[in-house]
């Protein structure tokens, strides 16, 4: 399975902005920070370790579901799971500041109707409020921060579409791929959508990279060591 998945980790990085996408549930809510030390700081933005270990948590337990049996100490360790929690992290943080600069924005209205759309909160396929308000206290959340979050999470992506969109990229199949399934249309359609992801990808990892060079990032690691 680590084969597999090395042999397509260009398309992991997809997958892990998928993935941490979802994960506002696994956030505690705010806590006093003013004595606390931050695991990073972004800019001006400050991250603490409780986010972090939620964030970790919740790819470990993604994994955990996907590989079932087969997910073990052993392969959390291959794969490197903890440190890819921590970039993801970095990565989203950083594409918030691409955001401010880029002029991107979240309306009330495109949050209302993600919050509204969410089938967590819906009964019988219809938005409940009741069960939005009981969810969130559940997980000792406050609407105003679990919204607050929600909108990062919409702000993320989009951006994420907008670097993507704006560059037009498009990947390139290899000929002996062409060559040997070029009579089978439905499949060399969803080869050239993989390819694409991946020119994207690169076209986002690029941008991220460079902004590293630009943004301050201070990460204190032995925070979560």
């Amino acid at each position: 399975m680590l084969k597999f998945m090395h042999k397509r980790a260009k398309y992991f990085y997809i997958f892990l902005f998928l993935i941490i996408i979802s994960f506002i549930f696994f956030y505690i809510g705010p806590t006093d920070h003013n004595s606390a030390v931050p695991l990073l700081e972004i800019g001006e933005k400050k991250v603490y370790p409780e986010v972090y270990w939620k964030t970790y948590e919740g790819m470990r337990n993604y994994y955990a579901n996907m590989f079932k049996d087969s997910f073990n100490a052993d392969m959390e360790k291959r794969m490197n799971l903890k440190q890819q929690a921590l970039n993801t992290l970095v990565e989203n943080e950083l594409l918030l500041v691409a955001a401010k600069r880029l002029n991107i924005t979240v309306s009330n209205d495109e949050l209302t109707k993600a919050v509204i759309s969410d089938p967590t909160f819906a009964k019988d396929g219809v938005f409940n409020k009741e069960i939005y308000l009981r969810v969130l206290q559940a997980n000792r959340m406050m609407p105003s921060y679990y919204e607050t979050r929600r909108k990062e999470e919409l702000l993320v992506q989009k951006t994420k579409r907008f670097i993507e969109l704006s560059t037009n990229a498009k990947g390139e199949i290899p000929p002996d791929i062409k060559e040997k399934f070029k009579d089978n249309e439905k499949l060399m359609e969803s080869i050239q959508q993989q390819t694409d992801q991946e020119a994207k990808a690169k076209i986002l990892k690029a941008y991220i990279e460079g902004l590293k060079k630009v943004v301050p990032v201070k990460i204190r690691s032995e925070l979560i060591a």
